[in-house]
């Protein structure tokens, strides 16, 4: 039986590696390959719809301009979306549930679930849009074009909800336990007793979720082109890439072909290292 067990623990050891490896492989060819394929994503450089060839691997859309490049450039935004769009509401979301669950009933506290709870009544694809429609005049901040500076601050406003409910709920459970109680006791300040004993048991539970959270991320940006959102043209997206050759994929599929891979490859990726954060959490719990 241990054996068993064993064996067992070590197979869902093994899976986060296949993720780590795919994700990093992702990763790289979205960040490293434009250093090698030096070719522009936004120029026309062939006629428009030629197939793959040796020096345009997944050959041109209907603009003539390379594929390979516009997705290896896609990549590059949508990672960069996906961890900032994701990273930020975690830590915010995070830090506002643990102190609204450690002055659990107090008015901070209803105010802020009163607030969560109004957020979490929408629809969040449709949230987004119409925020992504709110932000899109903000225009470009430092490196970010103003499609993607309307994107983050959109899942900024939003995201956090939903840490900030994991955080407060698994905060609460934690209240009573006998180390917070000591804590409290010792005479320990909330912001003490915040850093050392309830965020350090708190994180797996949102890390967990945040993992999953950025495949929603990728799937809506991805979406928002077809709701008349999204990056800017010409700058290349993933969803914009597929939206774009949506009409010929019939007659030219590789269009579709690279960002497709990319999204699918991504998903499962990131699908493997949250089953085994998932795990993880469990066995802490």
């Amino acid at each position: 039986m241990n054996q068993s067990i064993a064996r067992r623990q070590q197979r869902r050891r093994g899976v986060p590696s296949v993720g780590v490896i795919l994700l990093g492989f992702v990763v790289l060819a979205s960040f490293v390959g434009p250093l090698l394929y030096t070719t522009s994503s936004t120029e026309l450089i062939g006629s428009p719809l030629t197939g793959p060839t040796i020096d345009h691997p997944l050959g041109t859309d209907a603009f003539g301009r390379d594929v390979l490049a516009r997705t290896l450039a896609g990549g590059r935004i949508d990672l960069a979306v996906a961890l900032f769009a994701v990273s930020i509401p975690f830590v915010a979301g995070t830090l506002i549930g643990i102190a609204s669950g450690l002055r659990a009933n107090t008015l901070v506290d209803r105010v802020l679930m009163r607030l969560v709870d109004a957020m979490l009544a929408f629809p969040f694809p449709i949230l987004i849009l119409a925020l992504a429609v709110v932000f899109a005049d903000v225009g470009q901040v430092w490196f970010l074009s103003g499609g993607v500076t309307a994107m983050l601050l959109a899942f900024f406003a939003t995201s956090w909800t939903v840490y900030a409910r994991i955080a407060r709920a698994e905060t609460i459970s934690l209240s009573n336990s006998d180390f917070i109680v000591a804590a409290r006791v010792s005479g320990l300040s909330t912001w003490t007793i915040q850093r050392r004993h309830v965020l350090p048991n708190v994180l797996p539970a949102t890390f967990t979720y945040a993992i999953s959270d950025s495949i929603l991320v990728l799937g809506v940006v991805a979406a928002l082109p077809f709701l008349g959102a999204g990056v800017q043209p010409p700058a290349a997206e993933w969803g914009s890439i597929l939206y774009e050759g949506r009409g010929v994929m019939i007659t030219a599929p590789w269009i579709v072909a690279g960002p497709a891979v990319a999204m699918a490859l991504t998903g499962v990726a990131i699908r493997l290292i949250g089953r085994n954060s998932r795990w993880i959490e469990g066995q802490q719990s």
